[in-house]
């Protein structure tokens, strides 16, 4: 008994928790209903415990008794397997591990081998690939384990794997085959197994065999029927959405159409459609399309898929009932039945008949009963759930997170390894658990199963065993036990009433809110355990694995069986109900860069056989639109590697030029037909890395956007500057003079400039900057600027620029001496002369000191914002970059001279004795001083009044030339020295720096383009054409032919891998593709054959093996390396 005791304690159930004994109960006598009535349930009895010999005979006996020639295959009994022979099943299976060094693939992989090997004559059915086999073969024999010591569960995950082998034929001599290939696996790799072993492997195959064997009799011919009824179905419903896109089509094109054409249309497609069918069924039975039935048909063929999964049928059920009870509160299931036959005779008229019929009574018989036990379930526990989590105090929720793991790292040692984070992250996923079970009630299905469905996945990147999910769901349900004891409970009646969520047990009635709040918190987290699980074994990859190790030779492996079609998606993208997720992303995210490198060489690689070419950037970028932000973010150094792969260069050069292919469709245009620039070439410019900007694909794109299209847009913006420039020059610069004024006419020429200057810039200016502004506070685009935050378009100089010119313009409208003078105009006699009048009363001499100095001010930004013409010429570019970092250097200077007037100045004040005894009055107080350092120190006074304070206080003038020494000898010369460090430190990146902002250039140019000019601008390009490699050898599309010197990129071999043989996409490529070719790795082969011929073939093999392995990975090259 303690031996039992303990062994259900270590290793319990995944899915155990949510099942109580009457539940187990409920659950045989409905199985029991699913089987034919002809078959009777024979319980085995355990075989009670000795010792190791004892356990041993028995198991002998009750194999006997259990499967036996004569009725292998003709019933589905449970299985009693004794706690002894269950220690032996899963200690032999431990060290079969172990022996093979602890790698689930490698395990996997010998069971998939022994399996082929002893079933030959089928070996053709096997089509999923060995790697994708393997993993599942190991999981496969684990939960087996799992569930060994529950009768009642391994009897349902045993009938769940016998649906998955129906159109296998199971017979009695292939799984006696099967069992002898696997204990002679056993035998081999672990020489000590206890005694007894072999007969409890025996006695666990033969019964999965028989069960296999028995539903394959059983339900095969009517899940078939299901299945090809359903195909036809869905076939149907496919082209009804075909028809009612095309007369979408229709409808556009040809504007009104006849209305009766319509309804004959309307009525020949309205029956293709299984709900449909289902609605009109209803109105000719003359009941309404209840809520819950919109729901149930919503997910119907998710249940019909199923149906041959009777614990995923389960699972979908439970979610189901979470949004049924929500759209309707009686629920007959009933009515459902015949409008569901009734829907299938239409669709199906030819093919109906009485076994279709019993087929598919048979489905609603099966999910109406799941229904019915999951809606009672869940109706019952929502409330008691809402009631838990109300009642729940912070103390007690302080509890739950710290015994939660306290417990689970006590029951498993080996889940500490997984949990290294800090308390704080602990704390946090304990109420993401307590979470998950309340959004389990409170929430839709569909949104919860989403985010399980993603959550699973990452679990799958950080490689959590599902053996771990079982436990873990028991210490949640123990865990929240005590807490739930302490709530007050105001019922003390002791009379026995039934249980609320199945009314098929008793209990008394002061104990029902403890028992339904515990068993509703299990069945909820059992439920997501459950989903979590799932999810986690359909996305648990090969290529998975390899990245949780980042083992590019592991990734290598994966692929192998890859078909040539798929290889690219299976490295970026895995599917999971609604969710996926890309395996290349989480090796970027998880920090495994080897294998990142290693995928996006893979994905990126050219390989041909006779029929086609296969280049995954197209994959690439359709599941990973944001591949270069991503890598631009968290692996920088992979960028080159993603350009590279964008680029094919040829092995032969013709006149020393070499022919390239620049494949720059995806970094043109965006997979996002909303967009037009790619989001790839925005990422790699707002890097801002001089170095990476100036890879060959970035500068024949950016090149190209730049001829093409940008500097036209860019020169016609900055051509409206310029006039507004010219205008307001000649206006408020040339015209400025009194007798122009005065002068009748040239005042009228002179208020027509003025009025241009604020209809054409500042008009222009306010219309663009409100609009703006506008999309700022729409897109809620805003960045950080000192302690403000401001729209993020401001960030940029020239933008920035204009604004403050645009305010400028404003202030100047405010000071105009034409608007203050218009009262005066029609005074002839005013003195002032002209229709518009420039000077009169109104006009102080304050504003005209305001309006010259905003003159000044828009001069300059004016001049600021036209030197950005000189980004057309990329030397003229150059010099601009390398001004505007020397103009900081500048700043600085002054900023410091700025102080030390300032310091100066206030010394020399201190000293009125010696100010007192100079003559001249231009020490006399701070002013004066400020203004005369102001000048000696940018050289613009005579150095005459400097001797006369020499002859007459030699004190002061010590402190003068001490000034003289400070600014101009000391900072001036530092401020040379600082240019010569700037030009040094850009000379190397100056190009860089000038692609940078001619691309930032680009990007703010084309917010102005129309989408029509961008088509028009990509189809010119012809990217859907096909480019050919060399003569005669029609490539691939969505590139642009070019060349370069054949110096600049030298490549020794041809970058597309040819293949003979077969053509066919669905085959994995041969397996010498996998070798390392790069130059390194062929001269450490070739010195290795040296050494190996030296010192003799065997001695170096243990040694430099591993180095070979390893090396392969570290330095294998690109598939470009020159």
């Amino acid at each position: 008994q303690a031996v039992s005791s303990w062994l259900k304690f270590s290793t319990a159930s995944i899915f155990a928790q949510d099942r109580m004994a009457n539940d187990v109960a409920m659950e045989q006598r409905e199985l029991a209903e699913m089987q034919p009535e002809n078959v009777e349930e024979v319980e085995t009895e355990s075989v009670p415990e000795s010792d190791i010999k004892n356990a041993t005979n028995a198991s002998e006996v009750v194999d006997n008794q259990s499967v036996t020639t004569s009725n292998f295959g003709e019933t589905m009994n449970v299985l009693a397997l004794s706690p002894v022979e269950v220690t032996l099943l899963r200690k032999s299976f431990d060290l079969l591990l172990a022996s093979l060094g602890n790698d689930r693939e490698a395990v996997g992989d010998a069971i998939y081998g022994s399996k082929i090997g002893a079933l030959v004559a089928i070996k053709d059915k096997f089509s999923t690939p060995r790697a994708v086999v393997s993993l599942r073969f190991f999981n496969c024999f684990r939960l087996l384990l799992e569930k060994a010591e529950d009768p009642d569960e391994l009897k349902i995950y045993v009938e769940t794997l016998a649906f998955k082998h129906l159109g296998v034929e199971i017979i009695e001599r292939r799984v006696d085959a099967v069992i002898s290939a696997f204990t002679e696996l056993l035998t081999q790799n672990v020489p000590q197994l206890p005694p007894g072993t072999c007969q409890a492997w025996q006695k666990l195959l033969g019964y999965a065999g028989s069960c296999y064997r028995f539903v394959g009799d059983t339900y095969g011919e009517r899940l078939q029927i299901i299945k090809e009824d359903w195909s036809v179905v869905q076939a149907a419903s496919g082209k009804e959405k075909d028809s009612e896109s095309e007369e979408e089509r229709e409808d556009g094109e040809d504007g009104d159409g006849d209305d009766e054409k319509d309804e004959t249309k309307k009525g020949s497609t309205e029956t293709f459609s299984f709900g449909r069918m289902c609605a009109f069924s209803n109105e000719v039975m003359g009941q309404k399309t209840e809520g819950w039935m919109v729901e149930l048909l919503s997910v119907f063929h998710i249940l019909v898929d199923m149906i041959s999964s009777p614990v995923h049928l389960q699972e979908e059920c439970d979610l189901l009932a979470i949004n049924l009870i929500v759209k309707s509160q009686n629920i007959d299931f009933e009515k459902f039945k015949p409008v569901m036959l009734a829907a299938l005779r239409s669709l199906l008229p030819k093919q109906w008949s009485t076994k279709h019929e019993t087929a598919w009574e048979w489905l609603w018989l099966t999910v109406a009963r799941n229904l019915n036990e999951s809606t009672m379930k869940v109706r019952a526990f929502k409330p008691y759930n809402a009631k838990l989590f109300s009642s729940l105090s912070e103390d007690q929720l302080n509890r739950f997170r710290v015994n939660i793991f306290t417990d689970f790292f006590a029951r498993s040692a080996a889940s500490q390894d997984l949990f290294k984070q800090s308390q704080s992250r602990l704390r946090y996923i304990a109420d993401r658990v307590l979470q998950s079970s309340y959004d389990m009630f409170n929430k839709n299905k569909d949104e919860t199963l989403d985010e399980l469905s993603a959550l699973g996945l990452r679990h799958v990147g950080y490689g959590i065993p599902i053996e771990l999910f079982g436990p873990f769901s028991e210490v949640c349900v123990e865990a929240v036990r005590p807490l739930v004891q302490e709530f007050p409970n105001k019922s003390t009646s002791t009379e026995m009433v039934w249980c609320p969520k199945d009314n098929a047990h008793q209990l008394q009635e002061k104990d029902v809110p403890e028992h339904m709040m515990i068993e509703g918190f299990r069945w909820s987290i059992s439920l997501t355990a459950r989903v979590l699980v799932r999810t986690i074994m359909d996305g648990s990859t090969a290529v998975m694995q390899a990245i949780h190790f980042d083992d590019s030779k592991r990734l290598r492996r994966a692929l192998l069986d890859a078909p040539r079609d798929q290889r690219c998606i299976w490295q970026l993208a895995v599917q999971v109900g609604s969710q996926s997720i890309s395996p290349l992303f989480w090796a970027l995210r998880s920090g495994a860069h080897t294998t990142a490198k290693a995928m996006i060489e893979d994905v990126l690689t050219i390989r041909a056989d006779r029929d086609n070419y296969y280049y995954g950037a197209d994959e690439l970028f359709k599941y990973q639109p944001n591949i270069a932000d991503n890598i631009l973010r968290e692996a920088p150094f992979l960028a080159e590697s993603l350009l590279e792969g964008l680029i094919w260069r040829s092995h032969k050069s013709q006149d020393n030029l070499r022919p390239v292919i620049y494949y720059v469709k995806h970094l043109l245009q965006d997979m996002d037909e909303e967009q037009m620039l790619s989001r790839g070439l925005i990422s790699y410019v707002r890097f801002n890395h001089p170095q990476t900007i100036m890879h060959p694909i970035l500068t024949f794109t950016l090149d190209l956007l730049w001829e093409k299209m940008a500097k036209w847009y860019f020169l016609k913006d900055r051509l409206l500057t310029v006039i507004n420039s010219i205008i307001f020059v000649t206006a408020q610069c040339l015209m400025s003079g009194i007798e122009v004024a005065q002068d009748p006419t040239a005042s009228l020429f002179l208020a027509v400039g003025r009025a241009l200057v604020y209809a054409m810039g500042f008009c222009r200016l306010l219309y663009w900057h409100v609009r703006q502004i506008i999309l700022s506070f729409v897109n809620k685009d805003f960045a950080p600027f000192s302690c403000f935050w401001v729209p993020r378009y401001l960030t940029r100089g020239s933008h920035f620029l204009s604004f403050i010119l645009m305010l400028n313009l404003l202030a100047m409208m405010t000071v105009e001496p034409m608007f203050h003078c218009l009262a005066d105009s029609s005074d002839e006699d005013s003195g002032y002369g002209g229709a518009v009048q420039f000077y009169c009363d109104a006009w102080t001499d304050e504003m005209s000191l305001a309006y010259e100095i905003f003159i000044v001010i828009g001069v300059f930004l004016y001049v600021i914002l036209i030197v950005e013409v000189g980004s057309i010429s990329v030397r003229l570019s150059e010099y601009r970059v390398l001004c505007l970092h020397a103009v900081e250097q500048v700043l600085l200077c002054f900023a410091v001279i700025t102080v030390v007037i300032l310091a100066f100045a206030f010394a020399i004040s201190g000293m009125p004795r010696e100010v007192s005894s100079v003559s001249r009055n231009e020490w006399g107080d701070v002013g004066a001083a400020l203004s005369t350092l102001l000048r000696l120190a940018f050289g613009v006074m005579d150095m005459a009044p400097i001797q006369d304070v020499a002859e007459e206080s030699s004190l002061l003038v010590i402190v003068i030339i001490l000034f003289l020494m400070v600014s101009s000898t000391f900072f001036f010369n530092l401020l040379v020295s600082q240019f010569c460090g700037v030009y040094t430190s850009l000379a190397e990146d100056i190009k860089g720096h000038a692609r940078l902002a001619r691309g930032e250039i680009i990007i703010e140019t084309f917010k102005a383009v129309k989408p029509s000019k961008w088509q028009k601008f990509m189809d010119s390009l012809n990217l859907e054409k096909r480019v050919d490699f060399e003569q005669g050898d029609i490539g691939l599309a969505g590139g642009i032919k070019d060349f370069e010197p054949a110096l600049a990129h030298p490549v020794a071999k041809d970058q597309i891998i040819r293949f003979g043989g077969n053509t066919d996409p669905s085959l994995p490529w041969p397996e010498k593709m996998e070798e390392d070719n790069s130059i390194e790795q062929t001269i450490h082969r070739t010195i290795q054959k040296s050494l190996q011929k030296m010192l003799g073939k065997g001695k170096l093999g243990s040694t430099m093996g591993a180095g070979t392995d390893g090396g392969s990975s570290s330095l294998s090259g690109s598939k470009h390396s020159e």
